[in-house]
């Protein structure tokens, strides 16, 4: 319920809309009651005949009500008007004996019924002169206006309400989405894409039904329920009390299956992200399932997640239905039992037949209501649980935060450093960099070579502070990187990876990336300098043509040529080049290296390779081993040291 009524919060930015949408809800509930009471004329009608005098029957309980707070002069003169008061005169009598001794003080509600007979009263003394069909025509050419009014007050809660809850809905997406992208890195190692995904469209989607749709319909339930019961109550307390009785009955079903669709929720919502996840896998990895014949096997893996999503959706579906059924159900023997009653009560004259079915016929209308807010009631534990699982993820802790005062960082002039850094991943033990200290100066050319695991991509993913370290700073001009603005940093920092990642789009906006006022001009020459415009030249569209998802209509040179020009045209002063060129052919790689050399030049590079033939340049070679620096010089002092870089060079070049 805590998750939910945090929802309900994102609704407090409306909540002038959501105020009129709930004005609007209460009067479709007022304009129903009035409509439904002009049920009881026509009962009337047909117990008094059309021709004789139209009058709102009284009971005898009302009768003695009003004759013991005075009205019993009124009521003979009114009974004795007409013949068709002959129980109503034995009534009187009674009652103006017993009205000999004053009523105790009126509470609040005796009050109101007071004013409600004593309004019923006047109307009867002006009615007894007109005949109960024309009546009966007047009061429903009178619902006609009712009804209009009904549904215009209807469409303003659908207007209102409804809106005002998808509203909410797109700030909590927006919100998440927000908050997703800035996640630490390290959740995206961890968990598939697939379930993220799930987390923002069909968590989201259950929070949409609950707070919108649903919502709107739940607050005219309500309002409802309210004024039909005060019209019950005006008819007769001793039923109404009846009535309520059973209450009760009707509340344990809706507990007990509210409770379960709870756990049902989570469940189906765990088994649907892990749907998504799966299919996010095997649509990225259809080349390489296909390539292995594994097929069957990926078959396999989603019949078991989606037998899984089919058991818990079922089990949500046939809980949900049940627990308003059983409403339904237990709410037939309270009308059962009233229809007995109340035809005893009518025989021996005590209701009118008109009271009797007004009450009846509401009752039954309260049913439909009830059964709503029952399931309504589903919906909320259904929400909560989505609720759940999108505040832990905006309720993640970040890594990685903004300095309160951050120190604006001008150009380059000095040098990055790191200070004896150490870093291992969150949720982890080991350390993955183990007390790195070493100096770029600004323009020089800084390579990280070692096996596999040694640490490099991580040790470079800690300058633009894709994560922070646990031990040690980083320093840019003699600034600690943590007390620079993130977005500032990053605005200084291009990065260049094996794996390439283009959007669905076309070349112009690839290069652009998200730079709508760069002119066409200078995107054709970053293209140029990346050797990429003689392949774009050759497209039937050019600069125009859409390149598919990923970018998987370009080869892979051709893909990094673009990733190249779009460094190019941010033009950073720190660049990062993560094995660059370790996938390409001989030719495209002697392209790519050409354009790489032209991305470096005056710039601050950060070098990851395998291939040692592409660092022997750089300024300064880096060797690490289980993140620790265990060699450093350039290429000819590591070759002359004999150690673990030579070993490295010997076997790559020892057929050479």
């Amino acid at each position: 319920m805590k998750s939910y009524l945090r929802i309900l919060g994102y609704l407090k930015k409306y909540k002038k809309r959501f105020i009129f949408g709930i004005f609007c809800s209460f009067f479709v509930s007022v304009f129903n009651g009035v409509s439904l009471t002009a049920l009881k004329p026509i009962f009337d009608v047909v117990e008094t005949g059309g021709e004789r005098p139209f009058q709102i029957k009284l009971n005898q309980a009302e009768v003695e009500f009003l004759c013991a707070r005075g009205a019993c002069p009124r009521l003979e003169k009114l009974f004795s008007a007409s013949s068709i008061y002959k129980n109503e005169q034995l009534w009187l009598k009674e009652a103006a004996r017993v009205a000999a001794v004053p009523p105790e003080k009126d509470d609040l509600f005796t009050d109101l019924k007071a004013k409600y007979l004593s309004f019923r009263l006047n109307i009867n003394e002006r009615l007894i002169q007109y005949r109960a069909l024309d009546v009966l025509v007047a009061v429903a050419l009178l619902t006609i206006p009712i009804y209009l009014l009904k549904l215009i007050a209807y469409m303003g809660t659908v207007y209102f309400i409804a809106s005002t809850g998808l509203m909410a809905v797109r700030d909590i997406r927006r919100e998440l989405y927000t908050k997703m992208v800035r996640l630490p890195v390290s959740l995206f190692v961890r968990e598939k894409t697939g379930i993220l995904m799930s987390r923002i469209i069909n968590d989201v989607t259950l929070i949409s039904d609950s707070i919108s749709e649903n919502f709107r319909v739940s607050i005219n339930n309500f309002f409802i329920i309210v004024t039909h019961v005060a019209i019950l109550a005006m008819i007769s307390t001793k039923l109404l009390f009846i009535t309520m009785i059973g209450v009760p009955l009707l509340l344990l079903p809706v507990n007990y299956f509210a409770r379960k669709i709870k756990s049902i929720t989570t469940n189906e919502q765990q088994r649907l992200g892990d749907l998504n996840g799966h299919l996010q896998e095997v649509i990225s990895g259809i080349r390489v399932i296909r390539a292995f014949g594994m097929e069957p096997y990926e078959a396999k893996r989603f019949e078991a997640i989606n037998h899984s999503l089919y058991r818990e959706t079922f089990r949500y579906r046939f809980n949900h239905s049940l627990g308003p059924s059983l409403v339904e159900f237990t709410t037939s023997f309270i009308v059962i039992g009233l229809v007995i009653y109340g035809g005893m009560k009518i025989v021996s004259g005590e209701f009118s037949s008109g009271s009797f079915f007004l009450f009846l016929f509401t009752l039954i209308i309260l049913m439909s209501p009830i059964k709503q807010m029952a399931t309504w009631f589903n919906t909320i534990q259904r929400a909560g649980s989505a609720g759940n699982r999108i505040f832990e993820i905006m309720d993640m802790p970040p890594e990685v935060i903004d300095p309160q005062n951050p120190v604006a960082l001008g150009k380059l002039k000095d040098k990055i450093e790191f200070k004896k850094v150490s870093f291992r991943y969150p949720q982890t033990n080991k350390d993955v960099l183990k007390n790195i200290s070493f100096s770029a100066p600004v323009g020089s050319t800084i390579a990280l070579v070692g096996h596999s695991g040694a640490g490099k991509s991580t040790l470079v993913d800690l300058i633009p502070r894709f994560y922070d370290p646990i031990q040690g700073a980083i320093f840019i001009d003699g600034i600690n990187i943590k007390d620079i603005k993130i977005d500032d940093l990053r605005q200084k920092i291009g990065v260049v990876t094996q794996d390439i990642f283009l959007f669905n789009g076309t070349i112009r906006d690839n290069i652009a990336y998200g730079r709508e006022d760069i002119p066409i001009e200078k995107i054709k020459q970053a293209a140029a300098m990346a050797y990429a415009d003689e392949f774009i030249s050759k497209l039937p569209a050019g600069y125009d043509t859409q390149i598919g998802e990923r970018g998987l209509m370009l080869s892979g040179g051709q893909r990094q040529r673009l990733s190249i020009a779009r460094a190019l045209l941010k033009d950073p002063e720190i660049l990062i080049l993560d094995e660059a060129t370790s996938a390409l052919d001989t030719n495209s790689e002697r392209l790519v290296q050409k354009a790489l050399e032209k991305l470096m030049k005056n710039r601050t590079t950060f070098v990851i390779a395998h291939r040692l033939s592409t660092v022997y340049k750089a300024d300064q070679i880096l060797v690490l081993e289980k993140g620790r620096i265990v060699e450093r010089g350039t290429h000819r002092q590591l070759l002359a040291k004999k150690g673990l870089y030579r070993q490295l060079y010997n076997l790559q070049f020892q057929d050479t």
